[in-house]
């Protein structure tokens, strides 16, 4: 037990450096681009590194992760090829390669925010219509966070801009089948380090807006 908490803290010092470290970087390259396909590389490790730690892991709940990738990556083609789903959005070059103009990374982005949330709010929230509705609602706030950094970050862009309105009732609406799907099978698990890494994404991403809106990053 011992030696595991001791694991624990060793990942928890890593992720707590690699987010810590990210802010200054981006900040001293702001103005080299290529620097930001570094991001989807290190969400996918962030991704693996959680599912080490994932306790009661099962067949079941490895296809429903699987799944919520696809699902949220083929809703994400939809939207960028039609402007249906989200609005009218393009993908830049940060998030890696393309399948239907749409990075192939996307999967592992709703993979790894899906999780989050399930594993946050399980221990606390017994109801799964409760549960779903907390976590898509927190999907659209972390949403509201994200979107400035993703297009400073080449990530993606808005035509006219900033995301419409549209775009966050559809995070919402999509999010909240993506999350009782794997909240249903993933009984009993639970992720000793999800919650710091949730912590340290939205540390970082405020962070990241400070910087865009009052220092011109």
């Amino acid at each position: 037990m011992v030696k595991e908490k001791h694991i624990h803290l060793v990942f928890k010092a890593i992720f707590l450096f690699g987010y810590g470290i990210s802010i200054p970087g981006l900040w001293i390259m702001r103005d080299n681009p290529e620097v930001f396909q570094l991001s989807w590389i290190f969400t996918t490790i962030t991704l693996v590194s959680l599912l080490l730690f994932h306790k009661q892991f099962t067949v079941k709940f490895f296809v429903a992760l699987i799944v919520v990738g696809i699902l949220g990556w083929a809703v994400e083609a939809i939207g960028t090829n039609t402007g249906f789903v989200f609005g009218n959005y393009t993908y830049g070059k940060s998030l890696g390669p393309k399948i239907f103009a749409t990075p192939v990374s996307m999967a592992v982005n709703w993979m790894l925010s899906v999780y989050l949330v399930v594993m946050i709010l399980k221990p606390r929230i017994l109801n799964r219509w409760k549960l779903a509705f907390t976590g898509a609602s927190i999907m659209v706030l972390y949403d509201i966070l994200l979107e400035p950094v993703a297009i400073r970050l080449n990530m993606w862009s808005w035509t006219g801009g900033n995301p419409p309105f549209q775009n966050f009732v559809a995070w919402f609406i999509i999010s909240f089948p993506l999350i009782l799907l794997l909240n249903k099978y993933s009984s009993n698990a639970k992720n000793p380090l999800a919650f710091f890494i949730f912590i340290c994404q939205i540390a970082f991403f405020v962070a990241l807006n400070v910087l865009i809106e009052f220092l011109g990053f």
